[in-house]
């Protein structure tokens, strides 16, 4: 009796490993499948028959040198490219069948999402002024009516998740945009009045012969352009840039250089008219 409870106990326990086992395997598949399905929908843009059309684009995209790795929770297991073409060559007709229904399901609602995005941009852009065009980049249906959307509104890009309709999200873009309307720069030198998001794209210097010179990049107090303005001038009057230059206020320190903020952008903003000249200090 002793003998015949313990193989029941060890069956039963050996069928629970083999469960579990087999749990393993149907999660390791299903990543694996969502794994391969991201790699050529990332790629690739035409909807896929076979298995040999989805190991060409595998391969294709092998030969540009491009290799995500991915890391399986479950077993700490790392995947890259090489291991999802092992799959795909190997998976049963079931799976491939699954990867292409699934890859040719993902393009047709990029598709329609693109198409979507593509009537937005022209809505936005009619009657925009020049240097408030909207650039739609990228734009995908996460979910019913919600959308994750990377824009350019005239000088501002901004990358973020919406929810609501296509209608909604318009109107939000063309707040931003009438928020940048309003958002004029008077030269200081000449007063003429430029809409700062046109000058940041279009302009390099007023009519009065000012340099607009705008950031295209910052860290701190740094920003290329700031730094070639500090170069400039110092070379240019025979001194040395102060050490602590990216602390000190560059319309403080020259006569010729005027700070006009940053507005409604991230990007502080500077006209520059020559000759260079120091700043005269107050007595």
């Amino acid at each position: 009796m002793k003998r015949e409870k313990s193989d029941e106990a060890d069956r039963k326990s050996l069928i629970r490993k083999l469960m579990r086992e087999r749990k393993k395997l149907i999660k390791k598949r299903k990543r694996m499948i969502k794994i391969a399905v991201n790699y050529i929908t990332d790629f690739c843009s035409k909807e896929l028959n076979s298995r040999e059309e989805i190991l060409s684009v595998l391969k294709e995209i092998e030969k540009t040198g491009f290799d995500i790795r991915y890391l399986l929770v479950e077993s700490g297991e790392e995947i890259c490219l090489h291991d999802i073409i092992d799959f795909v060559s190997s998976a049963s007709e079931e799976t491939v069948k699954e990867i292409l229904r699934k890859v040719n399901e993902k393009l047709r609602k990029m598709d329609e999402a693109w198409e979507i995005a593509m009537q937005l941009e022209k809505r936005l852009n009619k009657d925009a002024p020049a240097g408030l065009e909207t650039e739609i980049h990228s734009f995908s249906k996460l979910g019913r009516d919600l959308w994750g959307i990377k824009v350019t509104v005239g000088a501002n890009t901004y990358l973020f998740w919406f929810e609501g309709t296509p209608d909604e999200l318009a109107e939000v873009l063309l707040e931003e945009r009438r928020e940048q309307e309003k958002d004029i720069v008077k030269c200081p030198f000449c007063e003429e009045s430029h809409l700062r998001a046109y000058a940041m794209k279009y302009l390099d210097r007023c009519s009065c012969g000012a340099r607009i010179v705008c950031e295209s990049a910052r860290s701190g107090g740094w920003s290329p352009e700031l730094e070639m303005l500090w170069n400039e001038g110092c070379s240019t009057l025979g001194i040395p840039v102060p050490l602590e230059w990216q602390k000190i206020h560059i319309d403080k320190f020259f006569e010729n250089v005027k700070y006009v903020g940053r507005g409604t952008t991230n990007w502080r903003m500077w006209f520059v008219k020559e000759p260079w000249q120091l700043k005269k200090q107050k007595s």
